[in-house]
């Protein structure tokens, strides 16, 4: 996780914090609520997102979500904008996140979450902060039967070769038909975590 800072924010710098968190907020919730034209005005033309089942610009990103809706798979996000940072016209967030999805395995209804972060640079326009880029990090996942008690129809062993911090979310998304790499970023993988870390802060501190 990126390194808060410390300093007293000046008025100035706690406005420009709010306004992101909001924008950080909303983007998940016109996700959530289907408002796609509003979700697509969230991020700058030249954004990047990336998460388990999509990579590409974040009006694609937009498009992408609609047509996941339509084919029936609906997740809600909680999101919580934790770690906010400010460089002039540029800014770094990292929020605290849980995915919840209501799914059915062989006819098994089945509730699943998955626990991570959001991390999102973010980029003053003239319209105000929008998203340069957006990322899923991943560190668990668990699943549960929407009936107490009732078995869940999966075989585990089978899921034994796929990355832990988002083992379940990609046998499910595998079942609707989304390709989920082994290259994501998690918690389960340090490595992939510290140099995209070190690109953020290169980017908060000179714009590349």
């Amino acid at each position: 996780m990126s390194t808060p800072n410390t300093e007293v924010a000046t008025p100035g710098e706690m406005s420009d914090k709010l306004a992101i968190a909001e924008l950080v907020r909303l983007e998940r919730f016109y996700r959530d609520s289907a408002q796609w034209d509003k979700l697509a005005a969230c991020y700058t033309e030249d954004s990047r997102v990336r998460t388990t089942w999509f990579e590409g610009s974040g009006q694609d990103f937009a498009e992408g979500s609609r047509k996941m809706a339509e084919r029936g798979r609906l997740s809600t996000h909680l999101v919580t904008p934790t770690c906010i940072r400010v460089k002039g016209e540029r800014a770094l967030c990292e929020s605290l996140m849980e995915i919840h999805n209501r799914g059915e395995i062989e006819g098994v209804e089945v509730d699943t979450i998955m626990y991570g972060r959001f991390f999102s640079r973010v980029r003053r326009t003239g319209e105000g902060w929008r998203l340069v880029s957006f990322d899923g990090i991943y560190r668990k996942d668990v699943i549960a039967p929407v009936v107490p008690g009732q078995p869940v129809p999966i075989e585990w062993q089978a899921l034994a070769h796929l990355r832990p911090s988002y083992r379940i979310w990609a046998y499910m998304m595998s079942r609707r038909g989304y390709r989920v790499t082994g290259e994501e970023l998690g918690d389960d993988r340090p490595d992939l975590l510290q140099a995209f870390y070190r690109a953020a802060e290169q980017w908060l501190e000179s714009g590349r």
